[in-house]
């Protein structure tokens, strides 16, 4: 991971570490089964919050494209739309018995063919064991009767108010000291997704001024 870039690093374990949205967040740890919608724009923190929801139900954390399971104890996952598949004779005895909690978050869910929403998801029986975590930016592709069967949660920018907290937790990763003219910078540029937040600070660490670390960041 030392490779990473800032925002992969940044990733958050609990729902508590999450900087802003309060309300979604709140009602997001509120659902205990059935169809997640976790939906918003481009960097916005929607798979770090699946992720951290799953570890923090589950008890079980898991990375991008990853399967962890035991048939009756316990199945997480997480996959790309394209990659949905359980029809593996491993991952379909533990989709469908109805005595192990399982959580799967399906990334990118505009990407779901037709076929595989009707398919997988319209046909799934829901259970209190149950828990599927669509995450997408277009929540606009998914059929209606998909999302019908959703909690939807939006998220969105980090606030004003909120923004220094993020950067404050940016810096303390890339291990430089917090500056308030990040955050003016940052303010005056309009910048509040969390992701291109963290481009900047990233961009500052390398050596970077903050009014030249926002180009090309929105």
């Amino acid at each position: 991971m030392s490779n990473a870039q800032l925002w992969q690093r940044a990733r958050i374990d609990s729902l508590d570490q999450f900087v802003g949205q309060a309300d979604a967040i709140n009602e997001l740890r509120q659902v205990n089964s059935g169809f997640i919608l976790i939906e918003g724009g481009i960097g916005c923190g929607k798979t770090s919050v699946a992720l951290a929801y799953v570890h923090e139900k589950s008890g079980r954390k898991i990375e991008e494209h990853q399967f962890d399971g035991v048939l009756g104890r316990y199945m997480v996952m997480h996959c790309h739309a394209a990659d949905f598949d359980i029809s593996d004779v491993e991952k379909n005895k533990i989709f469908f018995n109805i005595k192990t909690p399982t959580w799967v978050v399906i990334d990118e869910a505009q990407e779901l063919t037709a076929k595989r929403q009707q398919s997988r998801l319209k046909t799934i029986p829901l259970r209190p064991e149950l828990t599927i975590i669509l995450v997408t930016q277009e929540p606009e592709a998914l059929e209606a009767s998909i999302k019908d069967r959703c909690v939807k949660i939006h998220l969105d920018g980090v606030t004003a108010r909120e923004l220094p907290s993020l950067v404050k937790r940016g810096c303390e990763i890339v291990g430089i000291p917090y500056d308030v003219e990040i955050v003016k910078v940052l303010n005056r540029a309009g910048i509040f997704r969390p992701r291109a937040v963290l481009n900047v600070i990233e961009a500052v660490a390398r050596g970077k001024s903050p009014a030249l670390a926002v180009a090309g960041q929105d």
